[in-house]
């Protein structure tokens, strides 16, 4: 049996099983039935399976740990391995199992769990971010194992928990307890097209500080929630400084070179009561070239010279996370060309799992996978069942050409 008559056989079997992950609630902190639910799927079908618990202490020996996530109790990473003959290539998929939260259920056209397939499309929370590429990289294993492929070197496959509460973690599970790779593809929605690069980025958070009264006499106190209008302003202003077109020739045809995006504001505890206390959260992507630690120092003192009045305002970097640039003259580059029919490179357009590998053993890393960034995260997230496949026998002819 061919790859391709291989991709054939397994359609229907892959968007069920695309269907019932969905429908599975994994939002961050909550991964463990998503995660045992593949286990065992890969089990049944013969592959072998490494599924772990993980605890910060064993990830603390690898170096300083985030100051804020998710406790990791009760969040199990996974490990599917398709052994090779020996002697070739290793080529590792990395998914999160984890998904935002959907609090707005009622809005959805289909729900947001429901796995609904309507017009080519399969709907819900995680459709394209990432459970779709999770299922092409799934269907790209059962096509070699079908079509009685054999290759030389392991293909693998990382189910990593927590990558929406804080990148770079759930990845850490996987190095802690040893599993390495000669080549790495993140699995994101990309259009379908492989990416050589990725952003990092730096969250933070600015707080405004106020002076609480109640709020009949609300001309005696300080509004903290009143200084946020000034934040968003100094935000947008850096934002417009930042945006060299002309700093990174794979990220040059996004609008925003370095995207600014607050994501939540939280201030206020008692009713009555004018605010004495408001934080702005959000992070700054930055280009895979950009020092991590001279940008967050720069960020912090450009918000509070914009903001002026230093005695009122403080700026904490929370989490940062490192980009990656892979040579598009590289081997997996080149088998990745190949297999899409790439001619032309560009970045990845966000934050994902791909520096952590890249930086600590100087991995060839890809972003690649069905579904768009314009879809996730969204309300009435779908991912494409065309491109589903299609992106899926891709990836059966990567293995096959670089882990020959």
């Amino acid at each position: 049996m061919t790859l391709d008559q291989a991709i054939n056989r397994h359609a229907a079997e892959m968007i069920d099983l695309l269907g019932a992950l969905v429908a599975i609630p994994s939002v961050s902190g909550r991964e463990r039935p998503v995660t045992e639910f593949v286990a065992e799927y890969a089990r049944r079908l013969g592959f072998a399976v490494d599924l772990w618990q993980a605890d910060e202490e064993e990830l603390a020996r690898l170096g300083p740990l985030p100051p804020k996530f998710l406790p990791l109790s009760g969040r199990p990473t996974l490990v599917v391995r398709c052994p090779g003959a020996g002697g070739g290539r290793s080529l590792m998929f990395n998914a999160h199992s984890d998904v935002v939260a959907a609090p707005d259920a009622g809005s959805w056209k289909f729900g947001p769990w429901s796995g609904m397939v309507h017009e080519d499309k399969l709907h819900g929370r995680g459709a394209c971010d990432t459970k779709g590429p999770l299922v092409s990289a799934l269907w790209a294993m059962r096509a070699l194992q079908s079509s009685g492929a054999r290759l030389a070197g392991d293909v693998l496959l990382e189910l990593i928990p927590g990558e929406e509460d804080c990148v770079g973690l759930g990845t850490l599970t996987s190095v802690a307890r040893g599993w390495k790779c000669d080549g790495v593809v993140i699995l994101e929605p990309t259009e379908g097209e492989p990416r050589c690069a990725s952003r990092g980025g730096l969250r933070f958070e600015i707080t405004s500080l106020g002076k609480s009264v109640h709020g009949t006499v609300k001309w005696l106190g300080e509004d903290a929630i009143a200084q946020t209008p000034r934040i968003l302003q100094a935000l947008n202003k850096l934002e417009s400084q930042w945006n060299d077109r002309a700093a990174d020739d794979l990220f040059s045809k996004y609008p925003v070179m370095r995207p600014i995006t607050v994501d939540a504001i939280h201030g206020g505890e008692w009713q009555g009561m004018i605010c004495d206390r408001c934080v702005c959260a959000g992070y700054l992507e930055l280009l895979p070239g950009d020092d991590l630690n001279e940008w967050a120092l720069k960020f912090q003192q450009s918000v509070l010279s914009e903001l002026g009045d230093r005695g009122r305002f403080t700026v904490q970097i929370v989490e940062q996370y490192f980009g990656h640039r892979t040579p598009p003259s590289s081997v997996l580059c080149s088998a990745a060309a190949e297999a899409a029919g790439t001619k032309i490179w560009s970045g990845f357009n966000s934050g994902c799992e791909a520096g952590l590998r890249a930086r600590l053993h100087q991995t060839p890393t890809l972003v690649w996978g069905p579904g768009s960034l314009a879809q996730a995260h969204a309300v009435d997230e779908y991912v494409e069942l065309q491109q589903l496949k299609s992106v899926a026998a891709q990836f059966a002819s990567l293995c096959s050409l670089y882990c020959r």
